[in-house]
């Protein structure tokens, strides 16, 4: 695997290709979905602009590149939304939603000085698709014009930038990788069996990432599943009832959780998304491959129109709760639109 990276071929040659003729960017935008792999390709770009082989390829094993796999390296600065909250108060850090003008300022400020140790100075900026406009617009001078010895790499969960932003950046949108190639990987580096492999590899939707995440951490994942269990529930159970889920995400997306109310509604979207799948005779395709009697349950017994309309909507929900819309109204309004199911 070449760069030590599972996947991802084409974005690899080609960026080997761009530092064995001298034609590597001054800015990258690696964009994909969370835990397609995205980190670490910025990571190994770094090792491989810094490595004392000075080759197309990170040997991994010379001091800069392991310092820079540690996180110490004096030439690499890597800020985030982790960053920017460190230091904070509990509450404050969980009302952080953007990344602010302050923080890229102060993940810039040394950006005239040259190398300290390696060839090339480096600036990784995770989650740059929070970047507030003040911020983004703090950064395009640098973007545009950065020193020969600097480069930056912005990681995003979307190329859904300022368009004056992505225009100054080279442009790397990670896919997400064929369900055998995660299978194998899983088989091999984690030491999972076939049958387990295979449902990881199904649900993780190509992010290699989170497919290894998930098998490191079997608690997580079962957590996940349980998830699943309380969403089809909600069929089920009152209005009265269905709405107190309703109360108790909106609590956790005002406590600072708003990620992992978005992992519910994920997670809700690819169930009826594999309803839709089966009604089209598409099984191979599906998430959920070991709940296959319930998709087609649900396949048979509820309306497909309304099906895709909540897939719409489920969608439609994400979107507003990013915009700051009320979260306990958005939930509830999207438990009356539910599919019938026959009684």
């Amino acid at each position: 695997m070449a760069w030590d990276i599972i996947g991802h071929e084409w974005a690899v040659q080609y960026l080997r290709q761009c530092l064995a003729h001298g034609r590597d960017a001054h800015a990258y935008l690696i964009s994909g979905p969370a835990g397609i792999g995205k980190a670490l390709l910025a990571l190994r770009l770094a090792q491989a602009m810094n490595c004392d082989q000075e080759t197309d390829a990170p040997c991994l094993n010379c001091r800069n590149c392991r310092r820079i796999e540690r996180g110490n390296h004096p030439d690499v600065r890597i800020t985030s939304m982790t960053t920017q909250a460190a230091g904070l108060k509990a509450d404050e850090a969980a009302r952080q939603k953007e990344l602010k003008i302050g923080t890229i300022r102060d993940w810039l400020r040394d950006v005239t000085l040259r190398p300290y140790e390696g060839r090339r100075r480096i600036f990784i900026l995770h989650d740059a698709e929070r970047l507030n406009e003040e911020a983004s617009n703090a950064m395009l001078k640098t973007l545009e014009e950065p020193p020969s010895f600097a480069s930056l790499i912005l990681v995003a969960n979307s190329a859904d930038l300022l368009p004056t932003v992505v225009s100054r950046c080279q442009p790397i949108r990670l896919r997400p990788l064929p369900r055998q190639q995660v299978v194998q990987a899983l088989i091999e580096r984690a030491g999972q069996h076939q049958e387990t492999a295979a449902l990881l590899a199904a649900q993780s939707g190509g992010r290699i990432g989170w497919a290894l995440q998930m098998a490191a951490t079997p608690d997580e994942w079962q957590a996940s599943q349980e998830r699943l269990d309380a969403l089809l529930e909600l069929h089920r159970q009152t209005f009265s009832l269905s709405f107190r889920w309703a109360e108790e995400r909106s609590k956790e997306y005002r406590g600072g959780a708003q990620e992992t109310v978005f992992a519910w509604l994920e997670l809700w979207q690819s169930w009826w998304r594999d309803v839709l799948l089966v009604a089209a005779g598409c099984t191979a395709n599906i998430t959920h491959i070991d709940r296959l009697d319930a998709l087609e349950r649900d396949a048979h017994n509820c309306e497909l129109a309304q099906v895709h309309a909540f897939v719409s909507r489920l969608g439609a929900t994400t979107q507003q709760l990013r915009e700051n819309v009320n979260p306990q109204l958005a939930l509830e309004n999207l438990l009356l639109h539910l599919p019938t199911r026959p009684a």
